[in-house]
Protein backbone atom coordinates (compact mmCIF):
# COMPACT_ATOMS: atom_id res chain seq x y z
CA UNK A 1 0.00 0.00 0.00
CA UNK A 2 3.05 2.49 0.74
CA UNK A 3 4.10 1.89 -2.58
CA UNK A 4 1.40 2.54 -4.10
CA UNK A 5 0.52 5.70 -2.50
CA UNK A 6 4.50 6.40 -3.27
CA UNK A 7 4.43 6.38 -6.81
CA UNK A 8 0.68 8.03 -6.96
CA UNK A 9 2.16 10.74 -5.04
CA UNK A 10 5.15 11.15 -7.59
CA UNK A 11 2.46 10.85 -10.56
CA UNK A 12 0.67 13.77 -9.03
CA UNK A 13 3.23 16.32 -8.17
CA UNK A 14 4.35 16.30 -11.90
CA UNK A 15 1.88 17.81 -14.28
CA UNK A 16 3.57 15.64 -17.50
CA UNK A 17 5.99 12.91 -16.78
CA UNK A 18 9.64 14.37 -17.95
CA UNK A 19 10.71 12.02 -21.19
CA UNK A 20 13.80 10.90 -20.14
CA UNK A 21 14.52 9.27 -24.02
CA UNK A 22 12.53 8.04 -26.55
CA UNK A 23 11.76 4.18 -26.61
CA UNK A 24 13.04 2.25 -23.32
CA UNK A 25 13.79 5.26 -21.15
CA UNK A 26 10.16 6.72 -21.46
CA UNK A 27 8.42 3.68 -21.02
CA UNK A 28 10.23 3.56 -17.90
CA UNK A 29 9.37 6.94 -16.79
CA UNK A 30 6.35 6.33 -18.03
CA UNK A 31 5.91 2.69 -15.52
CA UNK A 32 7.78 4.46 -12.91
CA UNK A 33 8.57 7.70 -12.49
CA UNK A 34 10.17 10.53 -15.14
CA UNK A 35 14.52 10.85 -13.81
CA UNK A 36 17.22 13.09 -15.37
CA UNK A 37 18.22 11.95 -18.86
CA UNK A 38 22.45 11.48 -18.76
CA UNK A 39 24.13 11.12 -21.95
CA UNK A 40 27.30 9.48 -20.16
CA UNK A 41 25.13 6.52 -18.82
CA UNK A 42 23.05 6.21 -22.04
CA UNK A 43 26.58 5.68 -23.52
CA UNK A 44 27.15 2.95 -21.02
CA UNK A 45 23.65 1.55 -21.38
CA UNK A 46 24.43 1.07 -25.43
CA UNK A 47 27.82 -0.58 -24.45
CA UNK A 48 25.74 -3.21 -21.65
CA UNK A 49 23.03 -4.21 -24.51
CA UNK A 50 26.00 -4.86 -26.64
CA UNK A 51 28.19 -6.99 -24.07
CA UNK A 52 24.83 -8.97 -23.11
CA UNK A 53 23.69 -9.76 -26.61
CA UNK A 54 27.39 -10.59 -27.51
CA UNK A 55 27.29 -14.39 -25.95
CA UNK A 56 24.63 -17.13 -24.62
CA UNK A 57 25.91 -16.73 -21.22
CA UNK A 58 26.50 -12.46 -21.19
CA UNK A 59 23.64 -11.87 -19.89
CA UNK A 60 24.74 -11.42 -15.99
CA UNK A 61 26.07 -8.18 -14.10
CA UNK A 62 29.81 -9.11 -14.18
CA UNK A 63 30.37 -5.62 -15.90
CA UNK A 64 28.69 -3.47 -14.44
CA UNK A 65 30.08 -0.12 -14.16
CA UNK A 66 31.29 1.18 -10.69
CA UNK A 67 28.63 3.58 -8.60
CA UNK A 68 25.81 2.15 -11.23
CA UNK A 69 22.82 0.01 -10.76
CA UNK A 70 21.48 -1.75 -14.14
CA UNK A 71 18.47 -3.75 -15.39
CA UNK A 72 19.05 -5.41 -18.15
CA UNK A 73 16.58 -7.68 -20.22
CA UNK A 74 16.22 -9.56 -23.34
CA UNK A 75 12.72 -10.77 -25.32
CA UNK A 76 12.25 -11.95 -28.74
CA UNK A 77 8.82 -12.27 -30.95
CA UNK A 78 6.97 -10.07 -28.90
CA UNK A 79 4.99 -7.42 -30.91
CA UNK A 80 6.00 -4.90 -28.23
CA UNK A 81 9.15 -5.74 -27.26
CA UNK A 82 9.70 -2.32 -24.81
CA UNK A 83 6.66 -2.62 -23.06
CA UNK A 84 7.05 -6.24 -22.21
CA UNK A 85 10.75 -5.84 -20.89
CA UNK A 86 9.24 -2.95 -18.79
CA UNK A 87 6.74 -5.58 -17.66
CA UNK A 88 9.12 -8.05 -16.75
CA UNK A 89 11.07 -5.61 -14.83
CA UNK A 90 8.22 -4.85 -12.80
CA UNK A 91 6.83 -8.29 -11.93
CA UNK A 92 10.79 -9.42 -10.82
CA UNK A 93 11.08 -7.61 -7.19
CA UNK A 94 14.87 -7.16 -7.57
CA UNK A 95 14.49 -5.18 -11.03
CA UNK A 96 11.37 -3.24 -9.48
CA UNK A 97 13.46 -2.05 -6.54
CA UNK A 98 15.67 -0.68 -8.31
CA UNK A 99 13.80 1.22 -10.91
CA UNK A 100 11.31 2.79 -7.73
CA UNK A 101 14.47 3.70 -5.92
CA UNK A 102 14.45 7.63 -5.89
CA UNK A 103 17.75 8.34 -5.06
CA UNK A 104 18.82 7.01 -8.60
CA UNK A 105 17.63 10.26 -10.39
CA UNK A 106 19.86 9.72 -13.31
CA UNK A 107 19.13 7.38 -16.22
CA UNK A 108 20.71 5.97 -19.70
CA UNK A 109 18.51 3.06 -21.54
CA UNK A 110 19.81 1.14 -24.75
CA UNK A 111 18.07 -1.62 -27.15
CA UNK A 112 19.84 -3.52 -29.10
CA UNK A 113 18.46 -6.21 -32.20
CA UNK A 114 20.79 -8.74 -32.70
CA UNK A 115 19.08 -11.80 -34.67
CA UNK A 116 16.02 -11.17 -33.61
CA UNK A 117 16.51 -11.03 -30.20
CA UNK A 118 16.00 -7.56 -28.37
CA UNK A 119 18.52 -7.05 -25.77
CA UNK A 120 17.98 -4.03 -23.57
CA UNK A 121 19.84 -2.04 -20.66
CA UNK A 122 19.26 0.79 -18.40
CA UNK A 123 21.70 2.12 -16.47
CA UNK A 124 21.13 4.11 -13.18
CA UNK A 125 23.09 6.23 -10.59
CA UNK A 126 22.58 8.87 -7.85
CA UNK A 127 21.41 12.21 -8.58
CA UNK A 128 18.50 15.12 -8.88
CA UNK A 129 14.95 13.73 -9.81
CA UNK A 130 13.83 16.35 -12.73
CA UNK A 131 12.13 19.67 -10.87
CA UNK A 132 8.44 19.27 -12.29
CA UNK A 133 8.35 23.06 -11.72
CA UNK A 134 10.52 23.47 -14.46
CA UNK A 135 9.03 23.80 -17.97
CA UNK A 136 9.60 20.75 -20.59
CA UNK A 137 9.68 21.76 -23.79
CA UNK A 138 6.18 20.53 -25.63
CA UNK A 139 4.57 19.48 -22.13
CA UNK A 140 2.41 21.09 -19.98
CA UNK A 141 4.36 21.02 -16.50
CA UNK A 142 4.25 23.02 -14.07
CA UNK A 143 5.81 26.35 -14.63
CA UNK A 144 5.72 29.61 -13.94
CA UNK A 145 2.14 30.75 -14.72
CA UNK A 146 1.17 27.24 -15.55
CA UNK A 147 -0.66 24.38 -13.45
CA UNK A 148 0.73 23.61 -9.79
CA UNK A 149 1.66 20.20 -9.11
CA UNK A 150 -0.48 18.46 -6.59
CA UNK A 151 0.20 17.79 -3.41
CA UNK A 152 -1.67 15.20 -1.11
CA UNK A 153 -1.82 15.45 2.34
CA UNK A 154 -1.97 12.38 4.41
CA UNK A 155 -3.31 11.97 8.14
CA UNK A 156 -0.74 11.62 10.69
CA UNK A 157 -1.73 8.15 11.81
CA UNK A 158 0.86 8.28 15.18
CA UNK A 159 -1.04 9.79 17.49
CA UNK A 160 -3.82 7.32 16.99
CA UNK A 161 -4.46 4.40 19.87
CA UNK A 162 -2.85 1.17 19.07
CA UNK A 163 -4.36 -2.31 20.13
CA UNK A 164 -8.21 -1.26 19.21
CA UNK A 165 -10.44 -4.11 20.20
CA UNK A 166 -11.54 -6.65 17.40
CA UNK A 167 -14.38 -7.31 15.94
CA UNK A 168 -13.44 -10.42 15.23
CA UNK A 169 -14.71 -13.39 17.84
CA UNK A 170 -12.28 -16.35 18.97
CA UNK A 171 -13.77 -18.34 15.90
CA UNK A 172 -12.56 -15.22 13.25
CA UNK A 173 -16.14 -15.04 12.44
CA UNK A 174 -17.13 -11.40 12.65
CA UNK A 175 -19.07 -11.79 15.12
CA UNK A 176 -21.78 -14.03 13.19
CA UNK A 177 -22.91 -17.69 14.18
Amino acid sequence: MFRFLLIAAMILMTATPARAEPGLADAVASAYFPRTASADLRAVARERAAEISACATCMNHDRMRPGTAEVLGFNSGIADAVDHVVDQWRASPAHDAILLDPELGRIGCAERVASGVHYFACVLAPGPLPDPRVEIPGSIAAAPGGPSPVVIALPDTAALPRGLPSVHDERGSCGRP
